[in-house]
Order: structure tokens, then sequence, then C-alpha cells
């Protein structure tokens, strides 16, 4: 009997460690926060477009696009890693005019996981 009950607290312990194994995988480079803000208008146009992630960002295949309401690329610097800071990513901005902007967002984070995003701001 003691056999019996061994083995099944091993299938449950076992079971329990394979249940929870999807939810680890699942776990991918999630936006946690941009500058400018998601959806925002700002009153003056930034020079730099700055995204935070929640995990660190392989350098070689995260970018940033920004691109006007045209769809017309205004950003031609690729996006750098913070040294400081493996998950915050940022790119060089010009002069931007009044308008609404598209970002575009691709990374990739140290654990591999691919994700991308869009989001928009508007400068007044």
């Amino acid at each position: 009997m003691k056999t019996h009950t061994l083995k099944r607290l091993a299938c449950m312990v076992a079971a329990s460690i394979v249940a929870l194994l999807p939810v680890a995988a699942l776990a991918h480079g999630k936006l946690e926060s941009a500058a400018p803000a998601l959806g925002s208008t700002v009153d003056v146009a930034p020079d730099t477009l700055r995204l935070t992630f929640n995990e660190d960002l392989e350098p070689a295949f995260s970018s940033v696009k920004v691109s006007d309401a045209n769809g017309t690329a205004v950003t031609n610097d690729k996006a750098k890693i913070d040294a400081s800071n493996p998950r915050a990513m940022t790119v060089a901005v010009p002069k931007l005019a009044s308008g609404t902007y598209t970002v575009q967002w691709a990374v990739m984070t140290a654990d591999a996981h691919k994700t991308k995003g869009t989001f928009t701001f508007k400068v007044k």
C-alpha cells in the first residue's frame, strides 16, 4: 500500500510540473511603457522614442519604425538597446510636424521569444 501511495504522489507531482510548463513557455516580451505614451498627444515633438519591455532584449533582433500618417517612415536610425537597462530600446526621431505617427516595434527577448506591436501618438 505504501508503494501505491508513493507512485500516486509521484504522478501528481509530475502532472503538476507538466501543467506549469506551458505557462512558462507563454512568457513573451511585453511593452510596459513608451515615451511618448501609447495614444498620447504631445505638445512638442520628441527627439527620441523610448520603449520599455518586461524582459531583456536581444539588440540584433529588436527594431522600431516610426511612420507618418501616409505610411512613410520618418526614422532612419537603427534602434539601440539602453546599455544601463537592457529592457529599454530607443530610436532617434527627426523633427516631426504636427500629425499622427505610427510606431511599429518588433523584439526578441533574451529567451528567444519574438513579439511585435503597433501604437500611435500625435504631435500638436
